[in-house]
């Protein structure tokens, strides 16, 4: 198989266990380097919530200092 270098995938992987969400993701080639993920990342939220009918900096500022909370919860345990 070959594989071209200028290519990456950002994998993310979503369950469902007992009513709450987890989630994991996969980086492969570019997708490895961080400011590459990230800004990936961010590119396809920003469009996702866009086409969603979603205003992104409205989301961010509702939820994201609770995300960073349990992030940090998570890594103390």
């Amino acid at each position: 198989m070959f594989h071209e270098r200028n290519k990456g995938r950002i994998i993310i992987h979503i369950e469902d266990i007992d009513g709450k969400l987890n989630s994991n993701m996969e980086y492969r080639g570019i997708a490895k380097k961080a400011e590459t993920a990230l800004t990936t990342l961010l590119v396809n939220f920003a469009s996702l919530s866009i086409e969603k009918g979603k205003d992104p900096k409205k989301l961010i500022d509702k939820h994201l200092s609770s995300i960073l909370e349990m992030i940090q919860t998570g890594k103390v345990k």
